[in-house]
């Protein structure tokens, strides 16, 4: 095994390629002959943190290909140096478009043993309530119980927020507008989930879209993979930026704070056409799917390839290559207006319509109503495309049941909303 390293100020840096050691480690335990020298990792943490990523994202790889180089940062230890968290990320070959996938860690010394955890996975969590706040202070524990609780929810729960909302805004000023230069797409392009959306313009400084503890991954030639795990279960993730501010990892960055600027940054590999920064949601340490979500006023959908796709607002389309001005999170919770009194069109007198438990074709039928029965709606979305009695459409109204409905089958006498969006509104 052959390791190269390089000093920065706050962490110590080590490029490792994974060698049959992967078979030790995949509890993510190995025996390390020394301690932890102060700053930095010794070989059997490098080994063990590279080994639990290149486990996990083994299936993700095609058969014959060979395990990447990975990248371990440690971020921070504690003043007795068994504990330490850092990250270990994918190293890329430049010619290949896709994003480097990086995890942070937890890890812990006992006797002449490592244990390592990987963010979202149950060691993580179990060591994140173990670990001393001279590590990690009890706010930064927080934001990472965040991420768990909203894995972990009842799919059918009343969610907190509704129709894809992530309570974020988009990663410039409000009231400016940016292009969307790279619809929805993948890790690798046309890999799933469509995480990603690659945005540019304007002064082209990436700022916080909401509140958010930072991190950086990776961390060479003036860029890194930086990423804000937010207190309301989603983290989000920047790449290609370049002129990084100086903040230690778990920083406490606020709404609108500088991230950095875009870029052609290729820390650890990969590609880019132009300066831009790729932005990427994830949960829990997994990536999800930008589809149907609600950032900056704007609701994501995919397109029938990757990079394509389209955002809406209020019946506005924009597709990939327009711009989109950012509208910020929602704003709070105003009062429901008088629910409107719609009828209801099944496609034939006989059939039932089904009321779902979201605007989603895949949620959940909770009841169902009769052709010409008489029903109430007090909101809308966009979910799911349904062909309905006028044509496809991706409108969705809410009833006072709080059950959805496609509105290709009620009768509102408009193609267009005729109630407020639901963003805008009380959760119920």
């Amino acid at each position: 095994m052959a390791a190269s390293t390089q000093a920065r100020s706050s962490t110590c840096q080590f490029s490792h390629r994974r060698t049959a050691a992967l078979a030790i480690a995949l509890a993510g335990l190995l025996y390390a002959p020394a301690g932890l020298a102060a700053g930095q990792p010794d070989a059997a943490l490098r080994q063990a943190a590279s080994a639990a990523l290149l486990q996990q994202t083994a299936a993700l790889r095609a058969s014959a290909a060979l395990p990447p180089e990975t990248w371990v940062d440690l971020g921070k230890s504690d003043p007795s140096g068994r504990w330490v968290m850092g990250s270990v990320t994918e190293q890329i070959d430049g010619s290949r478009d896709e994003t480097p996938r990086s995890k942070l860690f937890l890890a812990r010394r006992d006797g002449q043993r490592w244990t390592v955890g990987l963010e979202g996975s149950e060691t993580f969590f179990s060591m994140l309530e173990q670990a001393p706040t001279s590590l990690l202070a009890e706010a930064e524990k927080s934001a990472f119980r965040s991420q768990r609780k909203s894995a972990t929810a009842r799919p059918n729960a009343a969610p907190q927020l509704l129709a894809g909302e992530t309570g974020l805004g988009l990663p410039w000023p409000e009231g400016v507008a940016w292009y969307m230069g790279g619809g929805p797409h993948g890790n690798s392009g046309d890999s799933r989930p469509f995480d990603s959306i690659d945005f540019s313009g304007g002064d082209g400084r990436v700022l916080a879209p909401r509140d958010g503890r930072i991190y950086k991954s990776c961390i060479r030639n003036g860029s890194a993979i930086v990423q804000l795990v937010h207190d309301n279960g989603y983290t989000t993730r920047y790449y290609h930026m370049v002129n990084l501010p100086t903040l230690a990892d778990g920083t406490l960055v606020r709404k609108g704070a500088y991230l950095g600027q875009i870029g052609n940054g290729l820390p650890c590999g990969g590609s880019t056409t132009g300066p831009h920064v790729h932005f990427s949601l994830s949960q829990n340490g997994q990536a999800i799917a930008v589809n149907g979500k609600t950032v900056g006023g704007w609701q994501f959908f995919e397109g029938a390839q990757p990079y394509a796709g389209y955002a809406l607002r209020n019946g506005r389309r924009v597709n990939t290559g327009g711009s989109l001005v950012n509208y910020g999170a929602d704003q709070g919770p105003t009062p429901e207006p008088q629910p409107r009194t719609v009828t209801v069109k099944a496609p034939s007198a006989n059939q039932l319509v089904n009321l779902r438990a979201n605007p989603s074709l895949s949620a959940a039928v909770v009841a169902t109503a009769r052709n010409g029965d008489r029903i109430q709606i007090v909101c809308h979305a966009y979910g799911d495309e349904v062909n309905g009695n006028w044509g496809r459409t991706r409108l969705w109204n809410r009833l006072t049941t709080n059950t959805w409905v496609s509105d290709g089958f009620v009768d509102t006498g408009s193609n267009e909303p005729v109630v407020p969006a639901c963003s805008t509104l009380k959760r119920p």
